[in-house]
């Protein structure tokens, strides 16, 4: 029984659907007019159209509903109250019809929206701080996400759609990825100044043999370049400590209890505090240590990831 009323209600829902779209939007309209105005002429002069047109719109609306839909008392016309009833629902309709556009317009202008962007945590720093403080000033109401985690992480978080737009190392090609990728910077030695590399142009691989070093975790793409070059110069050797932050390494490395990896830009706060040293390492597989941005193939970015995308390229590019 309950059933059975449940889908004679959704039938009934229906068939005023398929009304109101016979209808149109137009008879709404000249039945709105008429209750502003008092009479289908004078809706009619407003409207600026001829008053049979008015008059026949109205009859037609009648007929399909079965209900009268306006009546006249004295010199004046006026609405019944199922007149009333569609005015409401036309008003209603015009209402949202208003909102959407501006909500719409807002997003096309960057007056709203989010953005979220997964980060390698590498990147978090100076490097991405510029490039959004001059986003977030421009676009103030834009929210901004930002999501960290080693490269496997953001990869994920991209191919998910968790995240609009990945920063992180260069990894291998994906062709669910579209990629932007920037020039290589140089894989470095980090150390504190008064480490013996501090004054070197660059350290040969043969010289981290001797030295304590620090690890990130394998899931870092920048350990899988620590790892090729110094499986490539065929040293075997031993972290002093395997971390999950660049900054835990940072700190470690300025305290002179070993050698850290990373680029000179993920570095670059503890360089200009002086705390740290980035000295790059003498190899050429070191010397391509590269970072990428990218989005899942076929993810169309929102008005404001696009501009935040190509704010980052061309950010990114100089660097």
């Amino acid at each position: 029984m309950l059933l059975s009323r449940q889908q004679s209600d959704a039938q009934r829902a229906m068939t005023i659907d398929t009304w109101m779209d016979d209808i149109g939007e137009r008879p709404l309209k000249y039945l709105a007019e008429i209750a502003a105005t008092g009479g289908v002429r004078m809706a009619a002069e407003s409207l600026g159209v001829n008053p049979s047109v008015v008059s026949r719109q109205i009859a037609a609306m009648e007929r399909r509903l079965r209900f009268p839909l306006i009546e006249r008392r004295g010199r004046n016309v006026s609405v019944t109250e199922i007149g009333q009833v569609l005015i409401d629902y036309y008003r209603d309709g015009q209402r949202r019809q208003r909102d959407l556009s501006a909500r719409l317009e807002e997003y096309r202008h960057l007056k709203r929206g989010k953005v979220a962007i997964g980060v390698g945590e590498g990147f978090i720093g100076r490097l991405i701080a510029q490039a959004l403080q001059r986003f977030s000033m421009s676009y103030p109401d834009i929210l901004v996400e930002i999501r960290s985690g080693p490269t496997p992480a953001v990869l994920s978080l991209v191919r998910d759609d968790v995240v609009d737009i990945g920063l992180c190392a260069r990894s291998a090609d994906d062709p669910s990825m579209r990629i932007h990728p920037f020039a290589p910077k140089a894989l470095c030695a980090v150390v504190a100044p008064t480490h013996r590399f501090a004054k070197l142009a660059s350290v040969p691989p043969a010289e981290l043999e001797h030295e304590r070093l620090i690890f990130m975790t394998e899931a870092h793409g920048v350990q899988q370049f620590v790892h090729s070059v110094l499986d490539t110069a065929r040293l075997n050797v031993t972290p002093a400590y395997r971390v999950d932050l660049f900054n835990t390494a940072q700190t470690l490395a300025a305290a002179g209890l070993g050698v850290a990896f990373m680029s000179a830009i993920t570095a670059r706060r503890g360089i200009d505090l002086g705390e740290l040293v980035a000295v790059p390492i003498d190899h050429p597989i070191a010397l391509g240590f590269s970072s990428q941005m990218m989005t899942r193939v076929g993810r169309r970015l929102s008005p404001a990831a696009d501009h935040l995308w190509k704010q980052l390229a061309q950010s990114l590019a100089h660097r």
